[in-house]
C-alpha cells in the first residue's frame, strides 16, 4: 500500500483535515447550530434507498484515497470521488489509475478532487509540480494517462449499464470553493456555478460584470433534471462536512432542484459518513440555520418543524416513500495527519 506523502500542512489541509471535535467541543463552539443540527439528525434518520430486487445495484464508494490503495469489497458499481492523489503529479496518477483499473467491478467511475492538479488545465501554469526529467508539458503528461475501462467525470453526465441491465444516470464534478491554490476551484459564495437544466437563468441578464465572486467554472456544475447518481468532490454546506459548514451552499441549493437518488462525495475528511435527506421543513429551517451560522429563532425554527412532524407523521411506509437522497462522504483518509483509513462505503440502490 502507498502512503501519502508527508507534505507540509497548508491551511486547506488544517481546514479540511482537521480531527473531528468532540461533541462537548462543538457545543461550545455553537451551541445553536449543534442543537440544530441533533434536531435534524433526530428527526431525519439515515433510510437506504429500497429497489425491486432485480434492480438493485450495489455501488462501492470511495474518496480522497491520497496515493493510499484500500482493499475494495466487490459490487456492481466503483465510485472514486477524488483526490486520488496526494500532489496530483504524474507518477502519482499513474499509480492510482492503474490500481482503479485493476479493480473487478464492471462499472467504475471517477472524478478529481483538489489535490488531483495534473487533471486540471488552469494548473499548467505551476508546471513545476508537474513536469518530468524528460521536459513534458502538462498537457501531454495529461494525455499520457491511461484510463483504460474507467469513466472520467469532469463536469459531465453519462448513462451506464449495471450487469442486470438496470441503467444509471450519472453526473460528476470536481469542483470545490477555493482555498489556497488547487485544482477545479471557484470562489467560495459564487452563485453562477452549481446549476440545474430546468433552473431559471433570467438573472444573467443582471449579471454584475465586476462581480468578485464571477467564477471561472460558471455553469460548469450544471446538474441535469433527471439524475440517479450525483458524485462531486466536495459536500454540500451542513452535510457531513463537519458542524462548521465547511461545504458548499450553492451545491446545497442544487441538491433541492436536483434530488439524485445517490450523492457521493469527501473532501472533508472528518465528515466522513451516510446521511439521507427528506427535502422538508425541517431540512430548510436546519439548512438556513447553519448559513446563517447559529441563532435562537433560527433553532426555534427547527424545531417548531420539528415537533410538528413528530406529532403529525405519516406510517414509517410512507415515511419511506418520500422522496429522498442517500449522501455518502466517503474519505478513506482520516486523522490529524491522515494516518487512518476508513472503509469504503457500500450502497445498495
Amino acid at each position: 500500500m502507498l502512503k501519502p506523502r508527508s507534505l507540509p500542512q497548508t491551511g486547506l489541509d488544517a481546514l479540511l483535515h482537521r480531527p473531528r471535535p468532540s461533541a462537548w467541543e462543538q457545543f461550545l463552539a455553537q451551541p445553536c447550530l449543534f442543537l440544530a443540527r441533533k434536531l435534524y439528525v433526530f428527526h431525519t434518520p439515515t433510510i437506504y434507498p429500497i429497489s425491486h430486487p432485480t434492480q438493485r445495484v450495489v455501488v462501492v464508494c470511495i474518496s480522497d484515497t491520497h496515493n493510499s490503495q484500500p482493499k475494495l469489497p466487490s459490487g456492481d458499481v466503483l465510485i472514486h470521488a477524488g483526490d486520488l492523489t496526494q500532489s496530483g503529479t504524474l507518477a502519482e496518477l499513474q499509480t492510482t489509475l492503474a490500481w482503479l483499473r485493476s479493480q473487478p467491478h464492471p462499472v467504475k467511475i471517477v472524478v478529481a478532487g483538489n489535490h488531483d492538479l495534473l487533471l486540471d488545465p488552469s494548473c499548467d501554469s505551476t508546471t513545476a509540480r508537474h513536469v518530468a526529467t524528460g521536459g513534458s508539458t502538462a498537457a501531454e503528461q495529461r494525455a499520457s494517462l491511461d484510463w483504460g475501462d474507467l469513466v472520467y467525470l469532469e463536469n459531465r453526465t453519462v448513462t451506464v449499464t449495471c450487469p442486470n441491465g438496470r441503467q444509471l444516470r450519472v453526473h460528476g464534478s470536481p469542483l470545490t470553493p477555493k482555498h489556497g491554490n488547487w485544482a477545479f476551484q471557484y470562489p467560495r459564495g459564487a452563485d453562477n456555478v452549481w446549476r440545474t437544466e430546468d433552473q431559471e437563468t433570467d438573472d444573467k441578464n443582471d449579471k454584475n460584470d465586476n462581480d468578485d465572486n464571477e467564477s471561472p467554472y460558471a455553469s460548469s456544475g450544471i446538474i441535469p433534471k433527471y439524475v440517479d447518481v450525483l458524485i462531486t468532490h466536495g459536500p454540500p454546506k451542513g452535510h457531513l462536512d463537519l458542524t462548521q459548514g465547511l461545504g458548499c451552499e450553492g451545491l446545497m441549493g442544487a441538491l433541492w432542484r436536483a434530488r439524485p437518488q445517490l450523492h457521493v462525495f469527501g473532501h472533508v475528511h472528518e465528515g466522513a459518513g451516510v446521511e439521507s435527506l427528506r427535502y422538508d421543513e425541517v431540512q430548510r429551517a436546519y439548512e438556513k440555520t447553519v448559513v446563517e451560522g447559529g441563532g435562537v429563532w433560527n433553532l426555534v425554527g427547527v424545531l417548531v418543524p420539528a415537533v410538528w412532524g413528530w406529532l403529525w407523521s405519516s406510517t414509517p411506509v410512507g415515511f419511506k416513500k418520500r422522496v429522498r437522497t442517500l449522501l455518502v462522504n466517503a474519505a478513506v483518509v482520516g486523522g490529524l495527519r491522515d494516518q487512518e483509513r476508513r472503509k469504503p462505503v457500500i450502497v445498495v440502490i
